[in-house]
């Protein structure tokens, strides 16, 4: 007996077939017919993050309510950088955009919480978000101007550091900013109450006559210190960390309040103001005393 033949494949033994001397017939046996398993009902999980039916999502051209009623104005304690923002809370992807390249090592490479505290923060009245964003826009705007236009010809005669440092300083320039944003200048500006906001109102108050219909939150202001035209302005309160910081802007309008002190974090509008602290009080009060003498 050759012990090395191969064995005959399994397949030739499988049910349903027969093989005689090497060719394939048809079995004759009956194949039992395929049963169909019953359908089971299988649970599909929840997926985290899908909309639950009932409720509309909220298109993303249209901003949550309350969006833009509130602007925080952030100051780096060592360079005097800006960043504008619309949140309590500075985003790093939104605040590196409002940055530009001032010079090796004078731009920060990461947003550390300790370098930046809030300066001010300007409110507007309830429902007026659209106007909040109108004066964001203005503000980065000009912002980005004061960085890449230079206005002001010693920044040339100086060196590229010296001129970096000057470029980042930009403290003083900010409040000046919001002073003339919130006066109702530039083109586009939705702090000037448009005709469209005062028909809406007298609609919504019928029992007044026409021309004594009252705006909520506007100030008639002369246009312009000599002329005898004057504009209607939204009103805006400013929070200021340090009441001096209000006198880098030469004149404010009186549509503006200002209050000493930060609301704090998740507080609604209108509740009191923190108080600043007693020692960056006193240091304020004496930063005018030391540049007299």
């Amino acid at each position: 007996m050759n012990t090395l033949r191969p064995l005959p494949l399994l397949s030739r033994l499988g049910f349903g077939a027969r093989t005689i001397a090497g060719v394939r017939h048809a079995s004759t046996d009956a194949t039992p017919a395929p049963t169909t398993p019953s359908a089971i009902p299988v649970p599909v999980p929840a997926v985290s993050g899908a909309p639950k039916q009932g409720k509309e999502r909220r298109p993303r051209s249209i901003p949550p309510p309350g969006h833009g009623e509130r602007l925080w104005v952030h100051n780096h304690i060592t360079a005097d950088l800006i960043v504008y923002s619309l949140t309590p809370e500075m985003k790093s992807t939104k605040a590196f955009r409002q940055f530009a390249y001032t010079g090796k090592k004078l731009v920060p490479a990461k947003l550390r919480k300790d370098y930046w505290r809030p300066m001010a923060v300007v409110e507007f009245a309830e429902g007026k978000g659209e106007v909040g964003r109108s004066v964001f826009q203005k503000l980065r705007e000009l912002k980005k101007r004061h960085l890449l236009e230079w206005e002001d010809e010693a920044l040339l005669n100086m060196s590229k550091r010296e001129r970096g440092k000057a470029l980042n300083d930009q403290r003083g320039i900010a409040v000046a900013d919001i002073a003339h944003v919130l006066a109702g200048r530039g083109k586009g500006n939705k702090v000037v109450v448009s005709e469209e906001d005062e028909k809406k109102a007298k609609k919504g108050r019928g029992n007044h006559k026409d021309g004594e219909v009252p705006l909520d939150g506007v100030v008639e202001v002369k246009k312009d210190q000599d002329a005898a035209e004057k504009v209607k302005l939204h009103q805006a309160t400013v929070y200021w960390a340090n009441e001096q910081d209000k006198y880098f802007a030469q004149e404010w309008t009186e549509n503006v309040i200002h209050v000493v002190g930060l609301p704090e974090k998740g507080t609604d509008k209108g509740e009191d103001a923190v108080e600043p602290a007693a020692s960056e009080t006193e240091a304020a009060a004496e930063a005018p005393k030391a540049e007299a003498d």
